[in-house]
């Protein structure tokens, strides 16, 4: 399903209103959509299940995707640079190409993600983060902080 400008723009509202414990808000469920090339640049998806979810050259950064349900999305060329992607779920995510640049992973799970020509550069995580096997988060420029 194709998410356009102005039903994410609702979705981000509706959801916002949800991590505020108003009861008007709605949780964002994005699992299996398509958002393309959207700008959800300081967007707040905390917590909001993007399983699945094409988000192939969307800009995300600055976005919070902090303890977002992300497992099988699809980042291709997408730009997360600045996201907080702290404790997400990103099992099995396709990443190529993805630029995480600053982005704080720190207890996210990456398992079996497609980290493939990613860009990591001053990127956070630590010892509770969890990345694809062999895959070695210094060598592509990322920072273990913390415990």
């Amino acid at each position: 399903m194709r998410i356009t400008d102005e039903q994410i723009q609702q979705v981000l509202v509706l959801h916002n209103l949800f991590l505020s414990g108003d009861d008007k808000g709605v949780k964002a469920n994005l699992e299996s959509a398509e958002l393309y090339g959207l700008n959800l640049a300081d967007a707040n998806l905390k917590e909001a299940n993007l399983k699945g979810a094409s988000l192939k050259r969307a800009v995300l950064w600055d976005a919070n995707l902090e303890g977002a349900l992300m497992d099988g999305a699809n980042f291709k060329h997408a730009i997360l640079q600045g996201s907080n992607m702290r404790n997400a779920q990103l099992n099995g995510a396709k990443m190529l190409g993805v630029n995480l640049e600053r982005a704080d992973l720190r207890g996210a799970s990456l398992l079996n993600a497609d980290l493939q020509s990613a860009i990591l550069k001053n990127a956070l995580f630590d010892k509770s983060t969890i990345w694809p096997e062999k895959f070695d988060p210094i060598a592509a420029g990322a920072i273990c902080c913390g415990n």
